[in-house]
């Protein structure tokens, strides 16, 4: 057993130790539930506020952002 292979396998086992507190690696957006559209009335007047108020440009590293109107 060589030294990689040693520290492999202390690497798994401190992997799999901090998965009992933190869990598998998420996959996808962690804001997912925050960018959900909200459907009651108020929310839905709410969105049509602020997409009145402000405009998603593109920055030039590409990167969109909002301005006010």
């Amino acid at each position: 057993m060589s030294i990689g292979d040693a520290f492999d396998a202390f690497n798994e086992r401190v992997t799999l130790f901090l998965l009992r507190f933190v869990g598998p690696p998420q996959v996808g957006s962690s804001r997912a539930a925050d960018d959900a559209p909200r459907t009651d009335a108020a929310g839905r007047a709410h969105d049509t506020e602020l997409r009145g108020q402000f405009e998603r440009v593109t920055g030039p590293d590409g990167r969109p952002y909002l301005v006010e109107r």
